[in-house]
């Protein structure tokens, strides 16, 4: 299984509202590898650009994108994706959000049996706490975002194609040839900061599918960490015993874009969404509905992208926006296969 990551926006507090920021994953079964491949290709040609490295959406027409999600929809891949208003936060509300996602790492710190537990805890809440706002928004979202491959994808293609979930072939896009403060934090962070939210909300399984492949990524037995059971009260069968870090580690690469279309899709998916939600296509709602056929529903009617505010205070999306939101998720794949 490959995971393209990539995101559109500074994620910067910004002066006004509908300033949107995107990140995307593009979840994708090795078998379509070569019809993605083509996907991108044809983009290129119809942009009249060739077979050259990269295409970016301002360089598309806007028919020629709506064909290129019109191929995409017609593969297996699955679009998940985390957008944050830029506009409705300032940094005080940004550093407070840091504050209390620090001290939620340590909540149950002192109740972990060994001191080396609880000092990698300790450590990974320093970490988060001085992260910049800029980077913690960003690093946030991508969190989330991974959280959300990792629960529903599995749940999606453990009824379609399970054989593919015994290897998970992360690709991020790098944005320079030696290695970024993001990237660093992103391989410290994201791993363990999953491991502590997949702990108060477990990996829900399809009771009679087939994990055969998957199972490599639970902990074997006498393996699973003791404090999922001691303190967090969550049965250390299959539904507590993921290895996140397994999971992830195994193969994380940041790539050229240039060199990976699959970065490439997630780069025209990411800044098409974006656009998207700024409503600045000429077909805002023909956009909605080509990007939606590529996300999965929503749980409880809830909108197929996952929207994060970083302010205590409520707030409300536009209408218009809300309209083209509501569109994705009503074009959106169901979760559970009719097979």
């Amino acid at each position: 299984m490959y995971i393209f990551l990539d995101e559109s926006g500074s994620f910067a507090s910004a002066p006004k509202q509908d300033s949107w920021n995107t990140i995307v994953a593009y979840m994708m079964p090795e078998r379509d590898w070569s019809r993605m491949q083509r996907a991108v290709t044809g983009l290129q040609m119809a942009a009249g650009a060739g077979q050259r490295g990269e295409i970016k959406l301002r360089e598309v027409k806007e028919r020629d994108y709506f064909n290129f999600l019109a191929h995409l929809s017609q593969l297996h891949g699955i679009l998940f994706a985390v957008a944050t208003d830029a506009g409705l936060y300032g940094i005080a509300q940004i550093e407070e959000h840091r504050e209390i996602a620090a001290q939620e790492i340590v909540r149950h710190v002192d109740l972990m049996r060994h001191e080396t537990g609880r000092q990698g805890l300790r450590n990974l809440s320093d970490c988060v706490r001085n992260l910049s706002p800029q980077l913690y928004i960003q690093l946030k979202c991508q969190v989330v975002l991974i959280d959300a491959v990792i629960r529903d994808g599995t749940l999606y293609f453990v009824q379609r194609f399970p054989e593919e979930l015994g290897k998970f072939h992360w690709r991020i896009d790098q944005k320079h040839s030696t290695k970024t403060e993001y990237e660093g934090a992103f391989e410290m962070l994201t791993p363990p900061w999953l491991q502590t939210l997949s702990l108060g909300n477990p990996l829900i399984m399809l009771k009679g599918a087939d994990y055969g492949a998957f199972q490599r990524f639970e902990y074997p037995e006498g393996k699973t960490p003791t404090y999922l059971k001691t303190v967090y009260g969550i049965d250390t069968g299959r539904a507590g015993g993921i290895n996140i870090g397994q999971l992830m580690r195994e193969d994380l690469k940041f790539v050229d874009s240039k060199q990976d279309h699959g970065i490439q899709v997630a780069d025209l998916l990411a800044a098409g969404l974006r656009r998207c939600l700024r409503a600045q296509f000429n077909d805002n709602q023909r956009a909605a509905q080509l990007l939606g056929r590529l996300m999965l529903q929503g749980e409880l009617n809830s909108p197929p992208i996952r929207l994060l505010g970083f302010s205590t205070q409520e707030s409300v999306v536009a209408r218009e926006i809300a309209k083209l939101i509501h569109i994705m998720g009503l074009w959106s794949r169901v979760m559970v296969s009719d097979d």
